[in-house]
């Protein structure tokens, strides 16, 4: 039953990641960024002001209250909310993964998760230098994880 709850569970998390990226992929071309802007967005990167909201949600990740976050931030209407349901969506799938026992006959698995993972952090745009050093370790954890077991793969 267990095995059902989680594979539910990432099934619904992988869906979430694809549906919101349909989401970003069908926009119409007025929305749609050009590289310039693009660039243009990174370079401003981490230049935003933080609101109270910013630092409450900050303030719920560095307490570990993850499942808080995603409830609140769940409709993504700025891209404050965005970037902290981002980054508490990785937290948690990261902890899923600590706690999840892999099926040896489906080595796809792990390899899956942990890109789920990096896929939600790619998506953050803006992080508050309170949560940054833990936001990174998890990027760079994550992204170690992926390379090693993509290499074992091979």
């Amino acid at each position: 039953m267990k095995k059902v709850l989680s594979l539910i569970l990432v099934l619904l998390l992988a869906l979430t990641a694809c549906g919101t990226q349909e989401k970003e992929d069908t926009a119409t071309p007025k929305e749609n960024k050009s590289e310039e802007s693009t660039n243009a967005a990174k370079d401003n990167e981490g230049t935003r002001e933080l609101t109270a909201e910013d630092e409450k949600y900050a303030e719920l990740i560095t307490a570990k209250d993850y499942e808080t976050v995603v409830r609140e931030t769940g409709s993504l209407k700025s891209e404050s909310q965005k970037d902290f349901y981002f980054i508490a969506s990785a937290f948690i799938k990261n902890n899923e993964i600590q706690t999840k026992t892999y099926d040896p006959n489906d080595p796809n698995a792990i390899v899956t998760d942990h890109k789920v993972i990096v896929n939600y952090l790619n998506r953050v745009k803006f992080v508050p230098d309170q949560i940054k050093d833990e936001v990174d370790g998890l990027r760079k954890a994550a992204e170690d994880k992926l390379a090693e077991l993509e290499k074992e793969a091979e």
